[in-house]
């Protein structure tokens, strides 16, 4: 050390008279000192009797990384704000962007990109993105060398090409000459903790590229978030402290979400289709009573289901297994039969843990069928956990078992009710799901838990979910044309309840179907006391059973053509709900047609109108 002149003297008193905190601060304060060497300066109220010499504040415009999002109901938005502000605790530059507005030719010119996009269905990009996607995947996509990216998915593992749209960005924006940051993240349900990973991963990237492996923001030095004695200059250049005061604890209000949900007591539980009907449709009103709990018409409802135990016991046994053998998961330890029941998805396989699956048994069948993707979706249609095993037996422990199954996630149901209407209560509307496998009765998880094991008195764990993009319009002048067949109808309940009570102006227009007038026709009386009172302005109803030829909503949309288009051109809203892969689908066909009909434009002024009533957020689907 006396070869570099070395003050012991100096380190003694460096390492023996200074807080653990003052020393990590002074580590990187050093660290800039030794990369530029300025006139010296008194550092008297931070280190009493030290003189450091700091180097100067950087007068370089900071880099900025933008953050583009994709999203259809919130989330990608929520997930990319929450990247945002990561990066900014790290001293970065950062701005998040909408897809669905984003200047398309500002791409080739940006330093530094991050994506956070959701997948709908199967692999297919959000509505906001659906512009954007086809541009990138065009051939006006411009080279992006210079570019660095990185990309995050949003997905469910319940579908097939699980967070597809983010791998296409991934791979394209990669084709293009963008160099990649950091590896893409592929989020599945409960995406908050992978987002926030990556986002703290870019953000150290982003460091590492710009500053020297070793830079990392002294507020994460300081609070021994990552080893290392180095920090960015330009924090430390100002000569200010950068520990932060210890704060006295608050304790925190109570919030609910998806992680700690509400206990609400089931107030009203009926069943809305007649004697007779092939439907099993629930209406469930719960409390919300002492939870400050709040929602708008257009969110969701997260319920927290249960396994039956029929189910469980069937794979009990077809796996040969211990129920009440202990086995850890995430961090706690339970019986295995009370992970199967509470914390494992059994009613449904997805690709993953069919993959785990085939490779844990090397199981050449289940290998193939991975590789076809008309084959997978037709193999993991209408199957669970127990029927994987009776048709594919293997030998392996519980643990083994737990580490292959996926997470159960809790399921999401359209609000149907107002909280203008129904202070500090939610209702649904949810539709039982019975079928037959094999000879054997299967069930969906949370529909036949909320209409089988729970009676009025009960309570189950519920959180709100926020589905932006399915929204009222913020002018209540505005009219609004609604399609929601089936329990599809029930965020229109909630929407037509909310005007009503608002006494909004705006003109409500239903089209409703289901099979049979006397025994599917959901909240009839409601509907037509909403007629009778005005907040209703039209409805048109599609039993599709009750005559020879069946009849659907849209086949009503296009008897209704020219007013439809008349109360479009005068900026109205067109919302539709419910099932995504046939109605949604006959639905837009429909809508198309009846534009290109009543503009007499034609197909191409048609696809380009309802191209722009979706950017403008007016033509809004909530499907599944």
């Amino acid at each position: 050390m006396n070869n570099i002149g070395f003050d012991e003297a100096l380190l003694q008193q460096l390492t023996t008279q200074h807080s653990p905190s003052q020393q990590m601060w002074l580590s990187g304060y050093l660290y800039a000192v030794a990369q530029q060497q300025q006139p010296t300066v008194n550092t008297a109220g931070q280190f009493p009797g030290i003189t450091l010499t700091p180097p100067p504040v950087s007068t370089h415009t900071p880099l900025k990384i933008t953050v583009l999002y994709g999203s259809q109901t919130g989330n990608s938005k929520k997930a990319a704000n929450s990247v945002v502000a990561k990066l900014k605790e790290k001293g970065l530059e950062a701005a998040s962007a909408d897809l669905n507005d984003y200047p398309t030719k500002n791409l080739k010119d940006e330093k530094i990109v991050l994506l956070v996009v959701s997948t709908q269905g199967e692999g297919e990009p959000p509505t906001a993105a659906e512009e954007f996607y086809k541009w990138l995947n065009g051939p006006r996509a411009p080279k992006l060398n210079g570019v660095q990216f990185a990309v995050c998915g949003l997905g469910d593992k319940s579908y097939n090409l699980f967070c597809q749209t983010g791998k296409d960005f991934d791979a394209r924006f990669e084709a293009l000459g963008a160099e990649r940051i950091y590896d893409r993240a592929d989020c599945d349900v409960d995406y908050e903790d992978t987002v926030e990973t990556w986002a703290e991963y870019c953000g150290n990237s982003v460091h590492a590229s710009l500053y020297g492996g070793n830079s990392v923001h002294a507020n994460h030095v300081a609070s021994g978030t990552y080893g290392g004695n180095s920090v960015h200059a330009n924090h430390v250049a100002s000569g200010v402290n950068r520990v932060p005061a210890v704060q006295p604890a608050v304790q925190p209000a109570v919030l609910y979400d998806r992680k700690h949900p509400f206990n609400a007591t089931i107030l009203e539980k009926i069943q809305l289709n007649g004697r007779g009907s092939e439907k099993e449709t629930w209406h469930l009103e719960l409390s919300l009573e002492g939870s400050g709990i709040q929602y708008r018409p257009g969110d969701a409802l997260g319920i927290h289901a249960t396994n039956p135990t029929a189910l469980v016991q069937e794979v009990l046994y077809a796996a040969m297994l211990n129920g009440d053998k202990k086995v850890t998961f995430e961090g706690h330890e339970a019986p295995l039969r009370e992970l199967l029941k509470n914390d494992l998805e059994l009613t449904v396989i997805t690709r993953d843990v069919l993959e785990k699956y085939a490779n844990w048994g090397n199981l050449p069948k289940l290998k193939a069928i991975l590789t076809d993707p008309a084959a997978l979706k037709n193999f993991l249609y209408g199957r669970n956990v127990a029927d994987l095993i009776r048709e594919f037996p293997i030998a392996f422990g519980e643990t083994t078992l737990v580490n292959i199954l996926r997470k159960m996630p809790p399921r999401l149901y359209s609000i149907a009710s107002s909280l203008e209407a129904h202070p500090e209560e939610v209702h649904l509307t949810v539709a039982a799901v019975r079928y037959h496998y094999n000879g054997r009765p299967h069930h969906g998880v949370a529909s036949t838990f909320l209409a089988d094991r729970l009676e009025v008195g009960d309570t189950v764990p519920v959180f709100t979910e926020e589905n932006e993009y399915f929204k009222l319009p913020a002018n209540d002048d505005t009219d609004i044309i609604m399609v929601g067949p089936g329990t599809g109808v029930a965020p229109f309940r909630a929407f037509v309840e909310d005007r009503s009570e608002r006494g909004a102006s705006g003109r409500n227009w239903l089209f409703f179907g289901n099979p049979h007038f006397d025994t599917d026709f959901l909240y009839q009386t409601e509907w037509l006391n909403h007629l009778k009172r005005g907040t209703l302005d039209r409805l048109d109803v599609a039993f599709s059973r009750d005559q020879q030829e069946k009849i659907y909503v849209q086949h009503r949309l296009a008897e209704r053509a020219k007013l439809i288009y008349e109360r479009l051109e005068n900026g109205a809203y067109f919302y539709v709900c419910g099932d995504k892969n046939r109605m949604a689908a006959d639905v837009q066909n429909a809508v198309l047609q009846l534009i290109a009909t009543e503009s007499g434009k034609g197909a191409e002024f048609a696809g380009e109108y309802l191209k722009n009533l979706k950017k403008q957020r007016r033509y809004l689907e909530d499907v599944y």
